[in-house]
């Protein structure tokens, strides 16, 4: 890549849903988080007992893929290159965080297969999208 090319419409579409998509995961850690108590009518004491015990390298690696994966969608969106790289990080951290949650902290029986295995699973599968495409978008000249 040695030039720049104007990114097709398609680049600005996906750029525009990867940030709006990463806005919501970003938001989600931060009541995660920091509003913890707002979600005690959502879950019962169980769940509640299980987020709390939740190991703060495991919160770590949440807000690395979350907070990552909103700076990759804006960096993507401002056409750097470096997006490739944070979406890297950003994926590397869902995953360890994801075994985690799916391996050792009993997920799937908390909080059943749809939030406990398949959402995440989810996430994997678009943090893969998200990395394949930055990377596409520099192999098109699209990212300086």
């Amino acid at each position: 890549m040695t030039t720049s090319q104007k990114p097709s419409t398609l680049f600005w579409i996906i750029a525009i849903v990867l940030l709006l998509w990463n806005l919501m995961g970003a938001s989600a850690f931060i009541v995660d988080t920091f509003f913890t108590d707002t979600l005690a009518g959502t879950y019962n004491e169980e769940q509640m007992n299980a987020i709390n015990a939740t190991p703060i390298w495991s919160k770590v690696l949440y807000g690395i893929s979350t907070i990552g994966g909103l700076v990759a969608a804006i960096l993507l969106i401002t056409r750097k290159t470096s997006a490739i790289k944070v979406y890297a990080i950003s994926l590397i951290a869902i995953i360890i965080h994801t075994v985690y949650n799916i391996g050792f902290a009993d997920a799937m029986e908390l909080f059943g297969v749809g939030e406990g295995l398949i959402f995440p699973l989810v996430i994997i599968v678009l943090a893969i999208f998200e990395y394949w495409w930055s990377r596409y978008s520099a192999s098109r000249g699209w990212l300086k």
